[in-house]
């Protein structure tokens, strides 16, 4: 009677998407002793295009006894608040997850708790309220790169923050809440049993402390939270470690629904590894999945039989897709049994005759590469070990395959870029255009390059994770050089993300738990990020909320601002498992040259500044 009544909630758009869904796997019951709520916090076309988010949806709707449903953002007043399968109430369930890919999404993400009333903005109250509250209100917790990389900024939202990879983890959360709720735990037990969980984060059980100048100086237990139980602190770790999974073979993940209404319409993916052995400098990917894991062609192939199953297309995802020693023959095996093949992402150094050949056979005509920098000696300072002539062979390569399409993608603003290796992106763009252009029209159809132009955006358990962003003046600068560069140049455009959003991007990427108080003031005000950039110090200063024992830094404090190496990092409360030591080394050698530190001692750069 009562899914009878849900369905009659859901609005004719949501009934029309779900028509078109195909579920490659049983569909996860709506129905259990224990209800979770999935919430992407961006649109149903970008939440359904994110393998991740479809992947934690599927484990979750594994474990026996979990009824899972999803919820999006959404322009549908009659919706907001609302899951997407039944029209229920987003609190209506025990735990609400929310799965947080992008930093951009924080915004939608006060949103979406402000419309289901659950937008308590203070750890430390909400812990206190959830030792008496039990079960009456749902637990609020949150995963995803974002908050893997740095919670801080949204800290303060969520009861519990999940990092890393979630295939065992969920699990284990899923049987320690279950214990919880029939022992009748109070909240703040169930947290504590919750936090001795590796890779559960509880925020309110640490409370940052700051200098006089804004800058992060550590963070301290909330002993008021154990209430003097020596042995209750003791067990709570003292920094949360990233989980990860040693086997991914183990763990298939792949779409599990398929529909036209996403970025990629209808195409079967299946994530082949995880982490880079590239190792650049600026990049996510690898570091923060280290170690390099590639799961068995065997596996690969079983999810692939699934995708041919169910689509006609087959992409093959991850962040060195090329590298992977099987893909040239899983590849040629989709093109063989005349469905598409598509990668996510190509090695330069890594495309042979039949990889190209397989592609191009897929009818699969446009192809991604990662030049990154112009000119080779940046391109070496940050990491990517890669020449002008392997990225223009592999482009010819690629074209004599029947290639026809090629997205460049740089970064603008690198740290030690010039001025003169800023032009180099035309440089090479130009070249790599010319050379597919030539083997193209033998066959009468002219290729095409498109520059993908983003500006660098420092990340936390990167190299580049202390260097600042180069000023917004300056970067825009350079986007209108490049404009002029390759003005009227044929089969050739630029396409680039505005500066200002990047900016954004990374006040929220190295920002500590003040900022949310930016967030919460835009959204309060019914003002968008750019006001933040603008505005939000001054109005952020004409209120109540700046603690004069914590002030509250500008935005470029976040963004601008070279950090030392030895000042504390809001994401230092993590345990990501990367040497820092390493990042330190590598951060040197950027500036220093290649061979920098090789003979030194590991703690010979613990006290350096640049």
């Amino acid at each position: 009677m009562a899914r009878r009544r849900s369905k009659n909630l859901l609005t004719t758009a949501n009934r029309k998407l779900i028509e078109k869904e195909l579920a490659t796997l049983p569909t996860p019951p709506h129905e259990g002793d224990m209800r979770v709520h999935l919430v992407y916090p961006n649109s149903y076309w970008v939440a359904m295009s994110n393998l991740g988010f479809q992947a934690v949806y599927g484990i979750f709707g594994s474990s026996p006894g979990v009824a899972v449903e999803r919820a999006f953002l959404t322009e549908d007043e009659k919706q907001r608040g609302k899951t997407f399968e039944s029209g229920r109430h987003l609190y209506s369930c025990d735990v609400i997850g929310f799965s947080l890919s992008f930093e951009t999404d924080y915004p939608h993400l006060i949103q979406i708790l402000d419309e289901t009333k659950m937008l308590i903005p203070d750890a430390l109250e909400r812990a206190r309220r959830a030792d008496t509250s039990r079960f009456e209100f749902p637990l609020l917790i949150a995963g995803g790169t974002a908050v893997t990389l740095n919670p801080e900024p949204v800290a303060d939202l969520f009861d519990c923050i999940v990092l890393g990879e979630a295939e065992e983890l969920i699990p284990e959360f899923v049987a320690c809440f279950r214990t919880g709720k029939e022992q009748r735990l109070s909240r703040l037990q169930l947290l504590k049993e919750l936090a001795k969980i590796e890779g559960v984060y509880v925020p309110a059980f640490y409370q940052p402390h700051y200098l006089p100048g804004g800058e992060l100086a550590g963070y301290k237990v909330a002993e008021e939270l154990f209430r003097g139980d020596n042995d209750e602190v003791a067990q709570l770790p003292e920094r949360a470690a990233r989980r990860f999974v040693s086997d991914l073979s183990k763990y298939p993940t792949f779409s599990r629904i398929l529909t036209s209404e996403t970025e990629f319409s209808s195409m079967f993916l299946t994530e082949t590894g995880r982490g880079c052995e590239m190792g650049c400098r600026f990049c996510v990917a690898g570091y923060i999945y280290r170690p390099v894991r590639k799961r068995s062609e065997e596996s690969i192939r079983d999810s692939v039989k699934i995708g041919l199953e169910n689509s006609e297309a087959i992409g093959f995802v991850g962040a060195a897709v090329s590298s992977h020693k099987a893909i040239s023959k899983l590849t040629k095996e989709v093109s063989d049994s005349g469905a598409r093949a598509s990668l996510s992402s190509l090695m330069s150094q890594k495309i042979n005759k039949q990889l190209a050949a397989s592609l191009s056979e897929s009818e699969y005509k446009t192809i991604s590469l990662a030049p990154e920098a112009g000119g080779e000696r940046l391109r070496r300072a940050a990491g990517k070990r890669v020449s002008d002539e392997e990225i223009i062979s592999a482009a010819q390569e690629l074209a004599e395959g029947g290639i026809r399409g090629f997205k460049l993608y740089f970064i603008v603003g690198l740290p030690t870029e010039t001025e003169s290796e800023t032009d180099d992106i035309a440089t090479l763009a130009k070249r790599v255009r010319d050379a597919v252009t030539k083997v193209s029209l033998k066959e009468g159809r002219a290729a095409w390059v498109q520059l993908s132009v983003n500006p660098f955006i420092p990340k936390a358990s990167t190299p580049f994770q202390w260097e600042p962003m180069v000023k917004l003046s300056l970067l825009e600068k350079k986007i209108e050089r490049l404009k002029e560069l390759i003005k009227g140049e044929d089969a050739l455009e630029l396409r680039y993300e505005p500066p200002r959003e990047s900016y954004f991007q990374a006040l929220l990427s190295r920002g500590d738990r003040k900022v949310l108080n930016y967030l919460l003031l835009a959204h309060k005000l019914g003002e968008s990020w750019k006001w933040i950039l603008k505005h939000g110090e001054e109005a952020l200063a004409s209120t109540a909320s700046t603690k004069p024992e914590a002030p509250q830094p500008p935005p470029q404090f976040y963004i601008e601002r070279r950090i030392p190496f030895d000042e504390f990092l809001p994401w230092d409360i993590i345990n990501s498992r990367i040497d820092k030591q390493l990042l330190k080394r590598e951060a040197l050698r950027a500036h220093l040259g290649e061979s920098y530190g090789r003979d030194s001692p590991r703690d010979g750069v613990a006290s350096c500044s640049l």
